[in-house]
């Protein structure tokens, strides 16, 4: 009988040491130790400075995070454009984006601001004002549309290419067709001077210049050299006319139902990648410029006093945004 007491003790003690560890166990796996899946989705090619950003963000989540945060980079449109990507991550299917800023507006009308010509002086002007006040109010109105901004990437300022004549004077754009995005502003910048917009997805431009379909379009070095679309332009007009923003976004739903602990590494991986993004941005267009200037393509540059004709015909578009709601408060957050 006392060996049977002493066996059953000690299988008792067993039994408690077996339950606590499976608590343990469980303890981990659960709301502590749970795993996350962000899939981040763009339409740019993976050499870019925003492509490679975009792989970095992903790498350092999940070692800040020993694992618990992993990320899948969908870029290239593989999960379809930018407002494909966007309606994906209001219906949750996707999580993280960096949208070209002239698809904003049918979401956020405010994202108008980034489609007025001559917007910002250098890259330093857009820095603070997207980094600053102007970041802050865009904020605000994507959250009511489910996307919580963690900052702004930098795109570049935008350049012409066509395959008819070079393009130096306003008079120059005169029937061309131009390729831009669903922005109505942008379509308004071209028929300012007597050219005409035509909405192509970015996925499908390098067909539609091929064809003909269109004779230019308007996109920064990054995405002119890693598309390849000096390989059907012939010319090239360096005129810095726009300024392409990506915002950094992720749905709502999914960062607000992070332990706050991850949300405050998404913050803090954002923030660094954002630095580290516009400081590859800068740096990648020496680079770019060498290729295109090895390339067939003619490449003049706008003096002081083109860029001032355009920004003189174009200056109509300034009176159209002007009509919109809230368009005097962002101005001022430019000026700022």
């Amino acid at each position: 009988m006392k060996k049977r007491s002493f066996y059953w003790v000690i299988g008792s003690l067993l039994t408690v040491l077996l339950l606590a560890a499976c608590g343990q166990d469980d303890a981990a796996s659960g709301e502590n130790g749970e795993e996350y899946t962000i899939k981040f989705a763009h339409v740019v090619s993976p050499s870019t400075a925003k492509g490679k950003a975009a792989e970095k963000f992903g790498e350092l989540i999940e070692e800040r995070t020993d694992g618990q945060i992993k990320v899948e980079v969908y870029p290239d449109s593989q999960l379809g454009s930018d407002r494909e990507i966007i309606e994906q991550m209001q219906s949750g299917t996707v999580q993280m984006n960096a949208p070209f800023t002239g698809v904003l507006p049918t979401f956020v009308k405010d994202f108008e601001v980034f489609d007025l010509p001559f917007l910002f002086e250098d890259r330093d002007h857009a820095f603070e004002a997207t980094n600053g006040n102007l970041g802050d109010i865009l904020g605000e109105k994507l959250e009511a549309q489910g996307m919580h901004l963690l900052g702004f990437w930098d795109g570049g300022f935008k350049h012409l290419t066509n395959s008819v004549h070079p393009i130096e004077t306003p008079e120059d754009m005169n029937e061309l067709k131009m390729r831009v995005s669903q922005s109505p502003l942008l379509i308004s910048q071209f028929q300012a001077v007597n050219a005409g917009g035509v909405s192509i997805d970015f996925s499908e431009l390098y067909t539609a210049l091929q064809t003909g379909t269109v004779d230019g379009q308007e996109n920064p070095l990054s995405n002119i050299v890693s598309k390849k679309f000096y390989e059907v332009q012939d010319y090239l007009t360096l005129s810095s006319h726009g300024y392409m923003a990506y915002p950094l976004v992720i749905s709502s739903d999914y960062y607000k139902n992070l332990p706050e602990d991850l949300q405050t590494a998404v913050d803090e991986v954002a923030n660094e990648v954002t630095e580290w993004q516009w400081e590859e941005a800068n740096s990648d267009e020496e680079a770019y410029m060498e290729e295109l200037e090895g390339s067939d393509i003619q490449i003049n540059e706008l003096t002081a006093d083109q860029k001032q004709a355009f920004k003189d015909a174009m200056s109509s578009v300034y009176d159209e945004f002007n009509k919109m709601d809230g368009s005097e408060e962002l101005l001022e957050a430019v000026n700022q």
